[in-house]
């Protein structure tokens, strides 16, 4: 895939039809070095948020390593999914409510083969907020941990979750 591809054409092309190289650039380490950079975590979270949006269990489960760790809530083993098989049920349980979901991701601060990336998420969910029309925000932060291939090994989710349909203040994402 040429690296200049626009991503509109990689979205119309579907998630699910990508190489996991274009899924997730993450995972292709720069020839002349195996630092993990900004840009790719961005690309990554793209493809993270676009599985979500789509509520596209199998897009997601590509992004990680046949056994990472996905903690939807750290310390609660009931919300520590450990697996690919672990982590596609618990996203087609939790998007199967959820609707017109909207995310953006702020820059993502780098070492090593970790990242923190914060993402501010807003979609419909009658099951959280009954009341009116359902909207709801994701204040969340995540903490990942990317294996040499690209593929996150561990994401640890940080959240707080906003009744209604909030926009990001001035500044937000920036790191």
């Amino acid at each position: 895939m040429n690296p200049r591809t626009h991503r509109r054409t990689l979205l119309r092309a579907g998630v699910a039809a990508l190489p996991l190289a274009a899924v997730a650039p993450a995972a292709q380490a720069d020839e002349r070095s195996d630092r993990l950079t900004a840009a790719q975590v961005s690309s990554w979270t793209d493809a993270y948020l676009e599985a979500w949006r789509t509520k596209n269990d199998k897009a997601a489960v590509r992004l990680f390593t046949p056994d990472a760790v996905y903690e939807a809530v750290p310390g609660v083993s009931a919300q520590t999914f450990r697996g690919r098989e672990a982590i596609g049920r618990y996203w087609r349980e939790i998007t199967a409510g959820q609707s017109e979901m909207t995310g953006r991701h702020g820059t993502p601060v780098v070492t090593g083969n970790r990242a923190a990336v914060e993402l501010w998420v807003t979609l419909r969910a009658p099951a959280i907020n009954p009341d009116g029309d359902h909207w709801v925000t994701f204040l969340e932060t995540n903490f990942l941990t990317f294996a040499p291939d690209g593929r996150c090994h561990r994401n640890t989710e940080y959240w707080n979750l906003q009744m209604g349909r909030l926009a990001p203040p001035q500044g937000w994402g920036t790191a």
